[in-house]
């Protein structure tokens, strides 16, 4: 049992049907390790009326901090004071903090895929990539990959707008852009095209949408390196599907962890050693 009192702080995650989440696990973990009096609550929240009261309560309770995952990272952008650069740059925060009364929007996201690329050695660098998604997180792995040398990037998304949205938001970083349908008839050739390949949608996702992948399995050949940003199960469908054609598959664990890392340094000011964060990728 968790008892609260006035010298403890309350950090929480905001989102939908987010009961499977893994957050506060890491939190609590970290903040038990590290010796800090912090607490990781989930705060379901249902429709956008109570994400406003949900946003306004952080306030009159004094709560120290909240992540903000799907689908409120975009809508919670207006009710903050403040959002770092990182969030005018993505147009999606996942990381609010409570600066005395001053509610700040920031958004880890980018910070967790640049330590998955970084710890996995996956160089972008010449190559041509799919990601599938337009949300979000596919924004922080454009952003990323912006700032590499890359060759091409195909959008992958159902709604062709949301993939040409985030097209034109950069496309003065990485010239070479091609937005194709989910389900077209281009799906097949992009992906032969590539060498590289990001899942940042929930299919996959274990309790909602297991065993099912974005992509035909038939498509994935022995030369693609396949990024699942989906973190539970650790093997998603699309990565089982690609480990059985004999792909490299890297599963979206590190970027959950290096992204809640850095939610938590911005909340506590502590500094988490590197052992610990390899302790919870081996653990969870």
């Amino acid at each position: 049992m968790i008892t609260v009192n006035n010298k403890d702080q309350i950090l929480g995650l905001l989102g939908k049907d987010i009961e499977f989440s893994l957050s506060p696990k890491i939190h609590n973990y970290l903040s038990n390790i590290m010796g800090l009096n912090y607490h990781y609550f989930i705060f379901d929240i249902e429709d956008q009326t109570d994400l406003k009261k949900a946003i306004e309560a952080i306030l009159v309770l004094k709560i120290r901090g909240v992540n903000v995952t799907i689908p409120y990272k975009k809508d919670v952008i207006k009710y903050l004071d403040r959002i770092d650069q990182n969030v005018k740059r993505l147009g999606a925060v996942n990381t609010i903090k409570n600066e005395e009364g001053e509610l700040v929007g920031y958004n880890t996201d980018l910070d967790g895929f640049d330590e998955l690329a970084y710890n996995k050695g996956v160089n972008f660098a010449h190559k041509t990539v799919s990601l599938i998604g337009a949300g979000g997180a596919a924004a922080a792995v454009v952003y990323y990959l912006a700032k590499t040398d890359l060759k091409k990037l195909y959008l992958i998304n159902r709604t062709i707008s949301r993939a040409e949205q985030l097209k034109k938001d950069f496309l003065q970083d990485i010239l070479q852009i091609e937005v194709i349908e989910l389900s077209g008839d281009r799906l097949s050739t992009a992906i032969d095209h590539s060498d590289i390949i990001i899942n940042s949608t929930p299919l996959g996702l274990q309790d909602r949408y297991e065993q099912i992948s974005p992509i035909k399995a038939e498509l994935i050949k022995e030369k693609h390196t396949v990024i699942d940003l989906v973190y539970k199960p650790r093997i998603t469908k699309l990565l089982q599907d690609a480990k059985d054609k004999d792909a490299r598959i890297i599963s979206g664990i590190e970027m959950l962890i290096y992204q809640a890392v850095k939610s938590f340094e911005i909340w506590t000011g502590s500094i988490v050693e590197y052992d610990l964060v390899k302790e919870l990728i081996n653990n969870l």
